[in-house]
């Protein structure tokens, strides 16, 4: 698939494509008795590590990590075992820098603090060169994008593996509420909200305001030069919020949360917004392609107020842009690994990414693979999920695929200050241009800092 801007999701629950070591051998002794005439080898030894992991627990990666680990383990037994210890994600960062100031980080690490990266990990050479991994095998390299490829170089090594499965974040919509008058894509939010005659969307103000980032990535998109503000904002944040495709967008969401907007969207989280929607009292959340198995039977117990599962369809966003960054640290290997270590962990790596096993967290999670040949049964089987198949099928060559608003500005200012702010612009104390004033004067704080 070629597409028009191909940057992919990191959601941070963000997932790296893994290798199997090039130039390493498996962890067995060529040594045989003296005076042996057998030739037999001595049997391979056992390999443990124990990793911290956040995708444990009640964190929405861990219903398909947890599961891929016990799958690797089983393959291996008898020579690898990984082991996870649980860790929240928001402590996850923290635990690494930590373990990073000891001298002790783990065997395998996914992701972590990108300011910490770039200023202690990376310059200091405190990783495990990749480069020669995915240089060796052609196959898996041409899957990965060129910009997440050379985003990972620095002085001519590989910090991390990147990601060849892109997670585009667009919408669902309810047909119960709201049935379009013609394709979203081919509709700005304009014409969505008159459109929806009434029926509403599913903003949030609380947490990192989620919902309502979404959607003012893409009404960001839509403007003159917006979708080239976001995709440069990636590598160098947007610090200056006064700039017209930003002022303007804004003042599409703010007269789009005043008129259509659910009753909780001031301080709601992000339960808040989903619960809206799974109540019948919003027709349209911005949302990832995780959010699909919510509308499987064994979640009923989410919905209430006659929703219908059957009703829900996935789809682009307005203006036909979709959400997503390839560019960024995944997995990797700190320097520190013993040669063991090592190669358990590209073990694993080479596990985690083969096709059967890429296929299979597709079809758990969503997501696609450019230049990727798809076997006959995931297609298949893709298909009768419907409303996943038609979350994915959404991105189409001719799509707008940009990074996230979040992935464009500093870390503090999307977590935290985007969403204290929002209820100003919601009940009309900020105008989109002070509202755009807030946010550069928070990101030149965090500058500061």
């Amino acid at each position: 698939m070629k597409l028009k801007r191909m940057i992919a999701s990191v959601m941070s629950a963000a997932v790296i494509f893994g290798l199997v070591a090039c130039g390493q051998t498996p962890a067995t002794s060529s040594n045989t008795p003296a005076g042996s005439t057998s030739g037999a080898s001595a049997p391979e030894k056992m390999i443990e590590v124990t990793i911290p992991h956040y995708k444990t627990g009640e964190n929405v990666g861990a219903t398909f990590f947890l599961p891929q680990v016990e799958r690797f383990n089983e393959k291996y037994e008898g020579r690898y075992h990984l082991t996870i210890e649980e860790i929240t994600q928001d402590v996850y960062p923290e635990k690494l820098k930590q373990l990073g100031a000891q001298g002790k980080l783990p065997v395998l690490i996914e992701g972590g603090d990108t300011k910490w990266m770039e200023e202690v990990i990376i310059p200091n050479g405190m990783f495990y060169d990749l480069k020669d991994f995915v240089d060796s095998h052609p196959d898996i390299k041409n899957v990965i994008s060129e910009e997440a490829y050379n985003y990972n170089l620095y002085d001519g090594k590989l910090v991390t593996m990147m990601t060849p499965i892109m997670f585009p974040i667009s919408m669902y919509y309810n047909e119960a509420l709201w049935s379009p008058s013609k394709p979203i894509g081919e509709m700005t939010w304009e014409e969505v909200a008159e459109d929806l005659n009434g029926s509403k969307i599913a903003f949030m103000t609380g947490e990192n305001a989620w919902t309502t980032m979404l959607v003012l990535s893409s009404l960001i998109a839509e403007e003159p030069g917006g979708a080239d503000l976001l995709l440069e904002g990636v590598n160098e944040k947007i610090m200056d919020f006064n700039q017209n495709p930003i002022i303007d967008a804004v003042a599409k969401l703010q007269n789009l949360m005043q008129n259509c907007g659910t009753s909780s969207t001031v301080g709601a989280a992000y339960a808040d917004a989903a619960n809206a929607f799974y109540s019948n009292n919003a027709a349209i959340i911005p949302n990832g392609s995780w959010m699909v198995p919510d509308f499987a039977p064994e979640s009923a117990d989410k919905w209430s107020n006659g929703f219908d599962p059957e009703k829900i369809h996935g789809a682009i966003l307005p203006g036909n842009v979709a959400l997503a960054n390839p560019l960024g640290y995944c997995y990797w290997i700190p320097s520190t690994a013993t040669p063991d270590e090592v190669e358990l962990a590209l073990a694993f790596l080479e596990f985690i990414y083969s096709p059967e096993e890429l296929e299979a967290q597709m079809l758990a999670l969503g997501g696609l693979i450019p230049g990727f040949e798809y076997s006959e049964d995931f297609l298949k089987t893709r298909a009768e999920n419907r409303i996943m198949d038609e979350y994915m099928s959404g991105v189409e060559e001719d799509t707008t695929i940009v990074p996230a608003f979040a992935d464009a500005i500093p870390a503090s200012v999307a977590s935290i200050e985007f969403g204290k702010l929002l209820p100003k612009l919601v009940d009309g104390s900020y105008t989109p241009e002070q509202f755009c004033e807030e946010l550069t004067k928070k990101a030149t704080e965090t500058a500061l800092e």
